[in-house]
């Protein structure tokens, strides 16, 4: 099924496993988060560096899906997601600290030969950094 690409991908990411994540992209992937000041990335090697640097400072990211949508023949996948885990590096702007957060993420997905060829982030940066100052003050 065209769509098993997208379980492959996240399977990957909650493996943490940056090359599997790769297998899933095509070699021109564009991969864009909206929150990223850089953003967006062309190519693997970019890829693989965002995808290093997220893990390093969310080691414990977990994505879960919620809902999924698909149209135009599955050459478009749109999927809501909450991603938890614990910020010990910067991420979102933002030194984590440890903090716990949990965020609701849309993903875009346009796919192309079974794999996926461009990938859009959508998340409140400004909810996970409320999650990282409340947890925070509670640390004194």
């Amino acid at each position: 099924m065209p769509l098993d690409i997208i379980d492959r991908h996240f399977a990957a990411e909650n493996a943490h496993d940056v090359q599997a994540t790769l297998d899933t992209y095509t070699d021109d992937i564009m991969w864009d988060d909206v929150t990223h000041p850089d953003a967006p990335f062309h190519g693997k090697a970019a890829v693989a560096a965002i995808y290093s640097s997220i893990i390093d400072a969310i080691p414990d990211i977990v994505l879960t899906s919620v809902k999924r949508f698909s149209g135009e023949d599955d050459r478009f996948v749109v999927d809501e997601s909450i991603l938890s885990g614990h910020v010990h590096g910067e991420w979102a702007g933002m030194n984590g600290g440890g903090a716990p957060v949990s965020v609701r993420i849309l993903h875009v997905f346009e796919l192309r030969d079974g794999l996926i060829c461009f990938e859009n982030a959508w998340f409140d940066a400004a909810n996970v950094q409320r999650q990282i100052i409340s947890w925070k003050e509670t640390q004194g």
